[in-house]
């Protein structure tokens, strides 16, 4: 295995992967799994066309100013990488890329299928150059099969894996889960997945093809949805704040409005055991404090056998007896008390409430990442993962367009500076 030249911070040196160099040529798709990488401290070599991968063009922008170099979506999803300018569309760009390919453990990318193929530079072809490579291709439907060559956005694969026939209240239309998330379960399976190749290289020296399947990854997140016709002989249903659980007559409610938020909690049905009945008597002794009372609240084992024999006429009084206590309290003054007295309710957070977490503060999840192009560091998610001997990143902001083209090209492949001064006039770098 190949081991970097780099200077970087002394943590990065002693962690998981520091010995290996990874190619990261992945658009948004992929780039999460190049930052897992980078994190567990490989050398990420983060490749770009000049001028810069377009992914840098996402917003939001640091301070609002539309600016390839100020994309956060870029900074966060870039971590602990290097970047080089290498164009794979000339034949100097490719040379350049074959000499980086035998210098590689990992390569990650997330073009359509046979893009790379089509340049001369598919898995066969580097394979021949590097047989110890994991190549890993990361794809909305992987690299064979009917929708093989189909092009898609997340939305595409959040409806195709079904995230979105699960995903909003049963009387509108479905709803996309806000964020990428078909993007980023595709990065992390590709990382996972490359992380079994490399296990198989230790003891074979072989490389692999790893072929990442966006829309299967979230197939993998669907929990018991996806065996609901052989457990219930009936598809599932769509589910929101309100939903219809598996076998129960009665619509649940989920989600409940507090005084300053939103909590989840699953009063009757939904699973849970002798742990959801406890909750809901718990509950009930709460409201009853307050003098909020009802023979029906406790008329019979809600969570046992009776559930399955009220009504939603019966659901939805005592919906509104738990909707009224809720909404005297604070979200912090129901979790508090649900942590001390084991009860089934979660905070629904809001960004602001994760920054003020005070789990994640005394953990010290959150970590302050250098940018000395702004003289001043920022805050960024912290690591995964807490090892104690090979501690995880992120120590270095994202880089800047081609801002390691000298140190690698020049430095690490021996080109000299009219050698990077032709290559640059000839648009391969």
């Amino acid at each position: 295995m190949t081991t970097a030249e780099r200077a970087l911070p002394a943590s990065q040196d002693q962690a998981l992967l520091s010995p290996y160099r990874v190619l990261d040529l992945a658009d948004e798709k992929g780039m999460l799994c190049g930052k897992i990488f980078g994190d567990m401290g490989a050398d990420v070599v983060k490749v770009e066309p000049p001028g810069g991968d377009p992914s840098r063009h996402l917003p939001p922008f640091y301070e609002d100013v539309a600016d390839p170099e100020r994309s956060l979506v870029w900074w966060a999803l870039n971590t602990n990488k290097r970047s080089v300018t290498v164009n794979l569309e000339s034949q100097d760009g490719r040379a350049i890329f074959r000499r980086l390919v035998q210098t590689a453990d990992f390569l990650v990318e997330s073009f359509r299928p046979g893009h790379l193929a089509g340049l001369g530079l598919g898995y066969p072809e580097l394979h021949a150059l590097n047989p110890s490579l994991v190549f890993v291709s990361i794809t909305p439907y992987g690299q064979t099969g009917p929708h093989g060559q189909w092009e898609a956005t997340d939305l595409n694969i959040q409806g195709m894996g079904t995230h979105m026939y699960l995903t909003g209240d049963v009387d509108r239309s479905p709803v996309r889960i806000s964020l990428p998330t078909a993007y980023w379960h595709g990065g992390a399976e590709g990382a996972a997945a490359a992380m079994i190749a490399h296990h198989y290289r230790r003891r074979t020296g072989r490389g692999q093809h790893v072929d990442v399947s966006m829309q299967q990854c979230i197939l993998w997140t669907l929990l018991n949805t996806t065996m609901t016709w052989q457990l219930a002989g009936r598809e599932e249903i769509r589910g929101g704040a309100t939903r219809k659980e598996r076998g129960n007559p009665f619509y649940t409610r989920m989600v409940w409005a507090c005084q300053d938020g939103f909590v989840l909690f699953i009063p009757i049905g939904g699973g849970g055991g002798k742990g959801r009945q406890k909750s809901y008597l718990t509950l009930v002794e709460w409201m009853r404090e307050e003098g909020i009372e009802d023979p029906l609240l406790s008329a019979r084992d809600w969570n046992g056998l009776d559930m399955f024999s009220i009504t939603q006429e019966e659901y939805d009084t005592i919906s509104a007896y738990i909707e009224r206590y809720f909404q005297t309290k604070t979200v912090a003054e129901l979790y508090q008390r649900a942590v001390q007295e084991k009860v089934l309710i979660a905070p629904i957070a809001t960004m602001k409430d994760l920054l003020e977490s005070p789990q994640l503060r005394a953990r010290r999840y959150f970590v302050d990442v250098y940018h000395p192009e702004l003289q001043r560091s920022l805050e960024y998610a912290g690591p995964f993962a807490k090892f104690s001997r090979t501690p995880l990143g992120p120590w270095r902001r994202a880089p800047r367009i081609g801002e390691h083209t000298p140190e690698i090209l020049g430095g690490e492949l021996r080109y000299s500076a009219a050698q990077l001064s032709t290559l640059r006039a000839r648009n391969a770098i």
